[in-house]
């Protein structure tokens, strides 16, 4: 069964509109680029890396997207960014940050404080623990972290993440949480 997972388009500060999208295929990541308000469509070029897929999107107060992708490669196991210089064409090749990553989809979140908020499974070897961080200076570091879900290993796992801000200012997760006493959409 083919994984997939949900990836929000971000509208950049030049209005460009930029798509994530991914190949398990070719373990790529690669962004859908409209500069017409959604008219029509282009493709970036992918991100290089070992196996940089499903990215998710965040946008520097400079204007510059960064991308956060997981790592469907080799250990270590943790996050891959990559970021571009060209709203959205081109982008870096994926380098590991300090961010764990146990080969899951992850959901990045531009608050309108300036922070950035990261939904991640913070575990280099399963899917049992789903946190969110936030960074106030731009991903360099992430200073708080707060848990979703845990279980023990073996005894569940959470995935898929989406996230949202709202209005309200309140930030709005969801995942898939499935546990040995049944499966649903947390």
């Amino acid at each position: 069964e083919a994984e997939q997972a949900y990836r929000k388009a971000l509208e950049l500060a030049s209005g460009r509109i930029v798509v994530p999208l991914y190949s398990d295929g070719y373990n790529a990541g690669l962004m859908a680029i409209s500069d017409d308000a959604g008219e029509s469509w282009k493709p970036s070029l992918p991100i290089i890396g070992f196996a940089p897929i499903q990215p998710t999107i965040f946008q520097k107060k400079s204007g510059q997207p960064v991308a956060y992708c997981r790592d469907s490669g080799g250990p270590p196991m943790r996050v891959l960014a990559s970021t571009s210089d060209d709203n959205g064409a081109t982008w870096s090749a994926a380098r590991d940050v300090e961010l764990p990553n146990p080969g899951a989809s992850v959901a990045a979140v531009n608050l309108a404080d300036g922070r950035w908020a990261f939904v991640y499974n913070d575990a280099e070897d399963g899917r049992h623990t789903l946190a969110v961080a936030i960074s106030d200076d731009e991903g360099a570091t992430w200073k708080w972290t707060r848990h979703l879900d845990r279980t023990e290993k073996g005894k569940g796992g959470f995935a898929y993440p989406t996230a949202i801000q709202g209005n309200d200012g309140r930030i709005h997760v969801s995942y898939t949480h499935s546990v040995d006493e049944g499966k649903t959409i947390k």
